[in-house]
């Protein structure tokens, strides 16, 4: 019974001592001498994006979002916003039903904005292939 008694004890001196210590600090993560840094990529400033964007995920080589907006509006919006940046659209904007894209370039860089809507969720996914 005492045996019992002592290690009950042990145990409640135990869950005191965890209780009243200060959290571990995190151990900072060596960095390598030498590697470089990946910089982290950067949107074009003459890239619009609808001021409702989310789901962003740059690259070096795309954007891609979702954006609550419809096809109509989301067309609309690039029809408008890339020329007052700059860009010339290259010729119609190709859709079939709630798929499409649109062409646009400047300075020799052609940009290619492809887009997808989902009737359930009510959201367009938007990917912009860049050069």
């Amino acid at each position: 019974m005492r045996f019992y008694l002592f290690g009950g004890l042990l145990i409640g001196l135990s869950l005191v001592v965890l209780a009243c210590a200060p959290p571990p600090s995190p151990t900072p993560t060596p960095t390598s001498p030498g590697v470089p840094l990946r910089p982290t990529p950067t949107i074009r400033p003459d890239l619009p994006l609808p001021p409702d964007a989310f789901n962003l995920d740059v690259t070096t080589a795309r954007i891609a979002f979702d954006t609550k907006m419809s096809v109509q509006e989301l067309v609309e919006f690039y029809s408008t916003q890339m020329p007052q940046q700059g860009w010339q659209v290259l010729g119609a904007p190709t859709q079939y039903g709630q798929v499409g894209n649109l062409l646009f370039q400047k300075d020799g860089t052609v940009v290619n904005i492809q887009y997808q809507h989902n009737d359930l969720t009510q959201i367009t996914s938007v990917q912009i292939t860049l050069p």
